[in-house]
């Protein structure tokens, strides 16, 4: 087994793999990290982050409290020109 070197000869150890790639071995942890990652965008779909975020993307912007208080102004308009139903 070889060993590496940082700087002045200095020996440090191997950097372990994340804990993703691991989940590759195990087809449960897998599912599960999955279900994690689909639960958590739902979640940022229903609570407008992504919304936002494609905001700050589409506009060029950084996150600030003028950016979301233009956000805000833009999605209440484009919500109050929707036709309601019933």
């Amino acid at each position: 087994m070889s060993q590496l070197f940082c700087g002045a000869d200095t020996p440090v150890r191997e950097m372990s793999k994340a804990r993703v790639d691991r989940a590759g071995t195990n087809p449960i942890l897998a599912a599960i990290l999955r279900l994690f990652t689909v639960f958590r965008a739902v979640i940022s779909e229903i609570f407008d982050e992504s919304a936002y975020q494609r905001f700050l993307d589409r506009s060029q912007l950084q996150s600030s409290a003028n950016a979301y208080a233009t956000f805000r102004k833009e999605n209440d308009q484009a919500k109050s020109r929707r036709p309601r139903c019933c």
